[in-house]
């Protein structure tokens, strides 16, 4: 039998950190990598090359600053659009207030003094609402963003607010106008129907029916051509010259001339009795005839002269001047002012029928009055409110999708009554200061 083979024996490798750290190449971190020499060099050129390109820019030289205007300005503000510096006294921020108040006074907002609502922040400021560089457009023409960001939820933005929230005008999102709590109580007796009768008729040689501009006639010196007070004179004299007869007895004849239509009542009874007096010398048979459906003569021209001028004022005052006026328990006439708004007995000039809003009847000029004055025509009492509902308006300016339904139509958001007289010398010129009211 041979021999058995016995296995090779394993020899073990000799291993040990010298032996392996001789294995390594201790040099390549003293080679610079390509890849990461030319990302360095690229990164550092294109800095320098920025550094160099932003020179112009910020300097200003040749047409690299045309590069940094961001649009043109508005039309009224053409004439400086260079002077960039006039506006922006801080380089990198926006336009301050002071800016603009140098030639604009920017009056306190609200507009309207029936409101003391007060914003938390003060003013907000000019910036906010009128943008620069949207081309040559209205500065002062501002989106309905701008008002409906904090009236449509007026409570959340203003201390005091009394008015409601509006988002758009259109029904249910704008309230409805003020006046409908405000009747007409002026002292006069003013029947439109009368005078725009459905069928035509002549009345004392006029013909029926008026129009509306036969009363009222629109002020052309007015920039919104605000209507003008009506007037006995221009108005009504024409047709009701006979309400200011007052002849009772018919002793003057062809020779009877109206009362003059005045407030002042003493010249209408000084206006009477000369009148008499004036006949009886012409005529002094006149105090010998009877009067009325008396028998019998006055004792005397004095008991003549007292009866014809007591009996000729109660007739003008009791029963001619009550036509068309409201009289008191004595007879007096009560008096009212020429206004042209809505009638207030404490204020001689009147208040505005819209109290928070304005109109302007310059821009209806193309529409007929009773289109959107639809009531006038049955109106029969001088109480009846004339004044169109919201639902007149909304036709043309609710969702026409043109400036017609801007707020700015009929919202004034700064009170002009606050502006200073500019000086002469240009629209940078300092404001004067002299006069001014303190704004509330």
């Amino acid at each position: 039998m041979a021999e058995k083979e016995k296995p090779f024996e394993y020899q073990r490798r000799i291993r040990d950190t010298k032996v392996i750290a001789q294995r390594l190449d201790l040099g390549y971190l003293r080679r610079a990598a390509r890849l990461l020499v030319a990302r360095s060099r690229a990164t550092w050129a294109l800095v320098g090359f920025s550094v160099l390109a932003g020179v112009p820019l910020v300097t200003g030289i040749g047409p690299a600053r045309k590069s940094l205007e961001n649009g043109l300005v508005s039309e009224s503000h053409a004439f400086f659009e260079q002077r960039c510096e006039l506006c922006h006294t801080q380089s990198f921020h926006s336009v301050p207030d002071l800016a603009c108040k140098q030639c604009h006074d920017g009056a306190p907002h609200p507009a309207k003094e029936i409101d003391a609502a007060v914003h938390p922040k003060s003013q907000v400021r000019c910036a906010e609402c009128h943008l620069e560089h949207r081309g040559r457009v209205r500065l002062a023409e501002v989106s309905n963003g701008n008002c409906t960001s904090c009236h449509a939820n007026i409570q959340e933005h203003a201390d005091g607010a009394k008015v409601k929230d509006a988002s758009a005008f259109r029904k249910g999102r704008h309230p409805e106008f003020s006046f409908a709590a405000m009747p007409d109580q002026r002292p006069l007796k003013l029947n439109h129907a009368k005078h725009m009768p459905k069928e035509a008729k002549m009345f004392r040689g006029n013909k029926l029916p008026m129009e509306c501009t036969d009363c009222h006639v629109a002020d052309r010196t007015s920039p919104t051509n605000q209507p003008k007070p009506v007037t006995f004179e221009e108005h009504c004299k024409k047709c009701h010259s006979r309400e200011l007869e007052f002849d009772v007895y018919q002793i003057l004849g062809d020779k009877a001339m109206p009362s003059p239509h005045t407030k002042d009542a003493k010249l209408i009874r000084e206006v009477i009795w000369n009148t008499y007096a004036a006949a009886l010398r012409e005529n002094p048979v006149l105090a010998r005839k009877p009067l009325g459906n008396d028998l019998d003569p006055q004792p005397d021209a004095n008991a003549w002269m007292e009866r014809v001028v007591r009996d000729s004022q109660a007739f003008l005052f009791g029963r001619k001047c009550g036509y068309c006026h409201v009289t008191t328990g004595d007879g007096e006439v009560r008096k009212v002012n020429r206004i042209a708004g809505h009638y207030a007995e404490s204020k001689p000039e009147g208040e505005p029928w819209l109290t928070r809003g304005d109109f302007s009847h310059r821009s209806h000029r193309g529409v007929r009055c009773d289109s959107c004055h639809t009531t006038a025509r049955e109106s029969t009492r001088t109480e009846d409110i004339l004044i169109p509902a919201m639902q007149a308006c909304t036709p043309c300016h609710g969702e026409s999708g043109t400036s017609l339904d801007d707020c700015a139509k009929c919202h004034l958001y700064h009170n002009r009554t606050y502006e200073n007289p500019r000086a002469i010398g240009g629209p940078l010129a300092a404001p004067v200061q002299a006069g001014r009211p303190d704004s509330k």
